[in-house]
């Protein structure tokens, strides 16, 4: 009884993790077999079993041969066909796209599978004018589908089929599986295309004219592309596009530009702009109008620095020592403004001229700086240390400055987008180097305002900073739009630059991790439009927003950038155009060694397990993959979680367990006959398939069905193939398989989309097995 006792508290634990999600899945496995060795559930040998088991693997080897087939474009070559359905009927459309899911995904993993035909069903979206949200949950539900159609496709039919071995059984052969998950196929498609297909949203109810595509039509685009004209005398003209601070200060990416008619796509940051050109931009167009002229800032005539300086505020020199601890810092990431109150003017190195980045060049001893602060102020960072030598200098006195720095006033109306937030969020610093160094309000001088004080309408800010700076600040608020027509999309894609759907991958490490951080613009050489995320795009704040696994971003940029991209594991890019080349010429040795597995495994001329082995062997001596490749295709959670949970089986086995869990399932549907004991194990297992990992069920499910089969003298292969077909119908939940979580963002789903369609195929999965298992594997 304490054996028991202890086995069900181990199992309780894993659920519960499992359940929430607190620890990843494989350290759960892990520290399930560390649990039974520990409590002598199991012995040593026992526990590390599962890594040597011909189950753990038959998964690794089948993964490494599922990437072999992607990298040489059999997989996508043969979902080609696909396109030419795409302006047939939609009940024909998510047909056709879940049968070559489900056929794919017999040979080939099941994520793989998803991975590799995502791109092609956006394409087919674009082309048959519908939204992706109609198609992408249907040939997820294919994948998912057809996952069982063999006994080398699935985890859960490798683990019966090992559980089968094991207990002294004939295993299941590798077409064992064909004829139920066939009929399960069948039903689902047909649900799905006459029924479940009017269970789909409709979020994006049809693409815009001029053939602008899904992925466009889902984003908005037309409503987020406008032009922006430069007059003659502008600011701005003569500048690089990084100076013009469209990015930092309005959110507004540039997307092309067109100068004397000539049309220059996904212009470079350094790029000059002329007097004349058109700027064609993407970003939320509310917030430039808002910005636009008086109903932002407008420059004040009046002079108040010097009656800031007389009144509150005073200028002083000094010197950056040698113990300061300044020394090693530049002026953003040191404490003088925001902690201190104390504003840096100007900065003359040690021996030379000021630099001209001034905000980020790091400080050295002997560097003279130009402060302004209140007195107070001043004496303190004198006293502490920070700077030495500390001399106040004449009331109003400003030394000339080598970085051209100027002090302007600005006043505040009623409606700018100032009003009610205080000056971090006003980003005037951040967007364009300006600090605000006093405020006026009511006719009374704030010297050296807090970074939290609100702007109110009426105030007049005292800014200093660049006079390039200030020069951007006015001429930005000129800007005027000048063309709104959805007609410009048609312009910003060629053979060279195109904009696409970018996902983080099932494999993806930069989770929590922001674009800022990641460098992506200049790492990548592509500029991110939008991310969508819960249903919705977002279109500012995107340097910042921490990324998440199902994000999807729109990106813009050279098609060889994007092409790079692909290749990056961490992102999967939506635009079979721009992903890597296939390496075509290694297909038929691809294809070969595909063939010569299921051959051998077909005939037992040789185990599965060694089959695969071999054969994923051969496809990097081959050429088909290298052995990086090989590595990153293998998802080692899976190998761990099962080779963590395999010990569990025995255990449970040897305390009693099973026998248990057997004589409760008899107890309740035992004197009903096979098919009410087939309806009873199948719902408790698909249930749980929801929540728990398939291959951590298959292995808590396997000695039940196995003892209950015994004690009522009936087939256990029906019953474990019940466990095998029942931990394959994860169909209800995006939680339940990377493949709903993929589709996700792309397809703009919600949880409730998943509930809707995906419990009545559930349902139809059920009916299929109860009522044909018996008949296939009679008691």
């Amino acid at each position: 009884m304490f054996e028991l006792i202890l086995l069900f508290s181990i199992i309780l634990v894993a659920l519960v993790l499992f359940i929430g999600g607190w620890l990843a899945v494989d350290l759960v496995g892990l520290l399930v077999l560390a649990a039974l060795t520990l409590t002598g559930l199991v012995g040593a040998s026992d526990a590390l079993a599962g890594f040597s088991s011909p189950a753990v693997v038959t998964v690794w080897a089948m993964f490494i041969l599922s990437a072999g087939l992607s990298r040489t474009g059999i997989a996508y070559r043969i979902g080609q066909p696909l396109q030419r359905f795409a302006h047939s009927s939609e009940w024909l459309l998510v047909a056709m796209l879940m049968l070559v899911a489900s056929l794919l995904s017999a040979l080939i993993n099941t994520i793989t599978v998803a991975v590799i035909l995502l791109p092609a069903a956006m394409d087919l979206a674009r082309r048959s004018g519908r939204p992706p949200s109609r198609l992408l949950l249907p040939m997820a539900l294919g994948c998912l589908l057809g996952g069982p159609f063999t006994g080398i496709s699935t985890p859960p039919n490798m683990l019966v089929t090992d559980a089968l071995r094991n207990a002294g059984l004939a295993p299941f052969a590798i077409f064992d599986f064909t004829p139920i998950t066939g009929a399960i196929v069948l039903a689902g498609i047909l649900f799905m295309a006459l029924v479940g297909r009017h269970l789909l949203p409709r979020r994006s109810l049809q693409t815009q004219e001029g053939g602008s595509s899904a992925t466009e039509t889902t984003y908005q685009l037309d409503t987020h592309v406008f032009s922006l004209a430069i007059r003659p005398g502008s600011p701005l003209a003569g500048r690089t596009l990084r100076e013009t601070r469209l990015g930092s200060a309005l959110h507004l990416t540039v997307l092309a530009l067109r100068r004397r008619g000539e049309m220059r796509l996904a212009p470079d940051p350094s790029e000059r702009i002329q007097a004349g050109d058109v700027l064609i931009v993407h970003g939320p167009i509310e917030h430039l109008r808002r910005f636009h002229g008086s109903r932002h800032l407008r420059a004040d005539p009046s002079n108040l620095t010097g009656g800031l300086v007389a009144g509150c505020l005073q200028i002083a020199r000094g010197v950056v020592g040698e113990d300061s601890p300044l020394v090693g810092k530049s002026l953003a990431q040191s404490s003088l403004r925001r902690e201190h109150r104390v504003h840096v003017l100007s900065l003359r190195a040690e021996g030379g001229e000021g630099g001209q980045d001034m905000l980020h060049r790091p400080l050295a001893a002997g560097d003279a700086l130009v402060l302004l602060g209140t007195r107070d102020a001043l004496e303190e960072v004198g006293k502490l240390g920070i700077v030495q030598d500390v001399e106040m200098l004449d009331a109003g006195q400003v030394p000339g400055d080598p970085s051209g720095s100027a002090f302007m006033s600005v006043h505040v109306p009623q409606g700018s987008v100032l009003v009610d937030h205080d000056l971090t969020e006003s980003r005037l610093g951040n967007a364009f180097g300006l600090t605000v160094v006093g405020i006026v309000r009511d006719g009374e001088p704030q010297c050296m305002p807090s970074p939290e004080e609100i702007v109110r309408a009426g105030d007049t800010l005292v800014l200093h900073g660049a006079k390039s700076d200030l020069e951007v600040l006015q001429s930005l608020q000129d800007l005027e739009i000048t063309e709104t027509s959805p007609t410009l999309l048609a312009e910003l894609e060629s053979q060279q630059v195109s904009v696409t759907e970018v996902l983080l991958s099932p494999r993806t490490t930069l989770t929590g991790r922001n674009l800022a951080e990641l460098r992506f613009r200049e790492h990548y050489g592509l500029n991110v439009l939008a991310l969508w995320r819960g249903g919705r795009a977002r279109r500012t704040g995107l340097q910042d927003l921490a990324l998440q696994f199902g994000d999807a971003m729109l990106v813009y940029g050279p098609r060889k950038s994007i092409a790079a991209l692909a290749r990056d594991p961490d992102f999967l890019v939506l635009d079979q155009s721009a992903i890597q080349a296939p390496r075509m010429e290694k297909a038929p040795a691809a294809a070969a060694i595909m063939l010569a597995v299921l051959v051998s495994a077909i005939l037992g001329l040789v185990p599965i397990s060694i089959a695969a082995l071999t054969g994923a062997a051969l496809m990097v001596l081959a050429g088909c993959l290298s052995m990086d490749e090989a590595y990153r295709a293998i998802e080692w959670r899976v190998v761990f979680l099962i080779a963590g949970m395999l010990p569990l089986g025995i255990a449970i086995e040897q305390t009693g367990a099973a026998q248990m869990g057997a004589q409760a399932l008899i107890a309740l549907v035992g004197d009903m006959g096979p098919r009410w004991v087939v309806a009873a194990l199948f719902l408790i297992t698909v249930l749980c398939t929801q929540v728990v990992p398939t291959a951590a069920l298959v292995v808590l499910m396997s000695p039940v069905a196995l003892t209950t089969a015994a004690d009522l003298s009936i087939s256990p292969h029906l019953l474990m193939m019940t466990v095998a077909m029942a931990a394959s119908a994860s169909y209800a939940s995006p939680l339940s398989h990377p493949a709903h979580l993929l589709v996700m963002g792309p397809g703009g789903y919600r949880f409730t989309d998943y509930l809707r369609v995906g419990i009545p195929v559930t349902i139809v999965a059920f009916v299929v097995c109860v009522g044909l298992l018996p008949v296939l594997w009679p008691a």
